[in-house]
């Protein structure tokens, strides 16, 4: 029987991993972590959470993260555990710092010193910062070169695992970085359901300056195949000439090539909801520092492990929708536990 360890359990991604491993390896134990905070949803597991063991724990707590670890032994660690909104971050980047850089430290060194069989660190395609003019892609050679608060403690927390890998290669270390995640159980302060939950509510959607950003997005059932090949691989071993070719380490990019600005996938949402972009959509105010363009390459992912993404963008985003719009409830209850979760940044440094 395989124990799995999944860290930041009641986020957007993590719960749908929980999901998607018990779906497809009935008998596993998930042990289910999330420290609860402002981005916790724990109505995400209600379905499954007569089959998990649910802790409340914080991954920068090295006792407590010990003791569960001495308690149920996990074979695997995927740490999904982390502060993922840009816009708070640039309003409050301590918490993001402490998480998303100490946090993955801690949870690796507790992975050093309690055997796990494979560690598998969870981050993100903006690491590797804005694509300069001409640049195709990112890939696992890119230098890290994050900008925004968000990333750059993302970035720091890289740094660490890419430190860990070589220099305890007695430990079977993973990472992946993604692109821009959708599907259900998404935090609605996030771009697509925060347009979905908008127009249901009869509000206008908030598009940041021109909309011009461009996107790559992964459905997130095609993120959780990725991680699952990943965890199913055999050892990626690390050699020396990791040092300065970090391409060599168990580093894999997960990207479906879904590249949008963010004006069309808004155009694209209010179409499916019946409603006119003309009349819908409303320009604000820039976020601070707002990644013009990023897009990761998947070739070592699908080369290496044969992964592919299965599920059409156009066929993603309308059953997308289509759950937002079938799960009122779901949504409405976090609304009105957070109250209002858009950022005004005509007010200043704050949003708010």
């Amino acid at each position: 029987m395989t124990t799995y360890l999944v860290t930041g359990a009641c986020g957007f991604i993590g719960s749908n991993f929980v999901h998607f491993v018990l779906e497809r390896e009935p008998g596993a134990v998930v042990v289910a972590l999330d420290n609860l905070s402002f981005a916790a949803n724990e109505p995400n597991l209600d379905a499954v959470r007569e089959r998990i063991r649910f802790v409340v724990g914080d991954i920068c707590d090295f006792e407590g993260m010990t003791a569960v670890y001495r308690r149920f032994r996990p074979d695997f660690v995927v740490n999904f555990a982390a502060e993922s909104h840009n816009d708070r971050a640039v309003a409050d980047p301590s918490a993001f710092a402490r998480t998303n850089a100490l946090g993955a430290q801690c949870l690796l060194e507790v992975s050093r010193r309690e055997p796990v069989r494979r560690h598998l660190h969870v981050s993100t395609i903006e690491v590797y910062g804005e694509l300069a003019a001409g640049v195709p892609y990112f890939t696992e050679a890119s230098p890290l070169n994050a900008k925004t608060p968000y990333s750059a403690a993302k970035a720091a927390g890289d740094q660490l695992v890419r430190a860990y890998m070589q220099t305890y290669r007695e430990m079977d270390i993973a990472m992946t970085h993604c692109a821009n995640n959708y599907g259900r159980f998404q935090f609605p302060e996030k771009l697509i359901p925060l347009m979905i939950t908008n127009v249901l509510r009869g509000r206008k959607v908030p598009v940041y300056g021109d909309g011009l950003q461009q996107r790559d997005w992964l459905h997130v059932d095609d993120h959780c195949r990725a991680i699952r090949a990943i965890l199913d691989a055999p050892r990626f071993p690390v050699d020396d000439a990791a040092a300065t070719q970090p391409e060599r380490l168990p580093i894999w990019d997960i990207s479906a090539r879904n590249e949008l600005t963010n004006l069309e996938i808004v155009r694209r949402v209010l179409e499916l909801l019946g409603r006119s972009p003309a009349e819908w959509i409303e320009h604000v105010p820039d976020r601070p520092n707002h990644d013009r363009r990023y897009l990761i390459e998947p070739a070592k992912l699908e080369t290496v492990l044969g992964w592919r993404p299965e599920v059409d963008f156009a066929t993603g985003l309308e059953a997308t929708v289509r759950w937002y719009v079938d799960h009122r409830d779901w949504w409405e209850a976090i609304l009105a536990r957070t109250g209002e979760l858009a950022f005004d940044w005509a007010r200043g440094p704050a949003g708010r």
